[in-house]
């Protein structure tokens, strides 16, 4: 599967069902499409790899795993001035909900150098916070979600996502042409 905006809103509700009120679904949908928007952008998200089988050059396809790690939206969320009563449960929520759509529906293509047929071990090494944080905003400035507190709602949201999905890893398959050696190489893939 690829990872979509809809995933990542149903995984946020479900998330947090007990969570209510009339700004809730929106904020799930913002969150959900400038997440989705963000994540498949190359370059935001950089995925690299260790690959072994045999000699060659091929394409690297796998599957991500995210650690739920909501601390991190919730510490990035209380620097940004947010101590509410619900900021926990809202924060957490979200951070769990991002986290398990990532798990089950996101997955990472590249390259591999020097090895054209075998398997990839991979780690998600960077993340562009600046660009997620412009998407989350974009979003919901055409959503409506307009005031004072969203620009800080949007760094703590960007803030936090970006650093939980640092803990993304993966494994996955090389294809290509191969030749008779055995051989370790490194790979370089985007999410999608």
């Amino acid at each position: 599967m690829a990872l979509t905006a809809p995933g990542i809103v149903r995984a946020i509700l479900q998330a947090g069902p007990e969570i209510q009120g009339p700004l809730w679904p929106t904020l799930a949908s913002v969150v959900g499409v400038g997440v989705s928007s963000w994540a498949v952008t190359p370059g935001n998200i950089q995925v690299r790899g260790v690959a072994t089988g045999v000699m060659g050059g091929g394409q690297v396809l796998g599957s991500l795993v995210v650690a739920p790690q909501p601390a991190t939206l919730l510490s990035a969320a209380i620097g940004q001035g947010f101590e509410g009563v619900f900021t926990p449960s809202m924060v957490q929520t979200i951070g769990v909900g991002v986290a398990n759509a990532f798990t089950s529906d996101a997955q990472y293509l590249g390259v591999s150098s020097g090895v054209g047929a075998g398997t990839d071990v991979s780690k998600v090494v960077a993340t562009n916070q600046a660009t997620l944080a412009m998407a989350l905003q974009l979003v919901a400035t055409g959503q409506g979600l307009l005031g004072v507190h969203i620009p800080p709602l949007v760094l703590a949201l960007s803030t936090g996502i970006a650093s939980m999905l640092l803990t993304g890893s993966g494994t996955g398959v090389v294809t290509g042409s191969a030749g008779p050696f055995p051989a370790a190489g490194t790979s370089s893939s985007r999410v999608f």
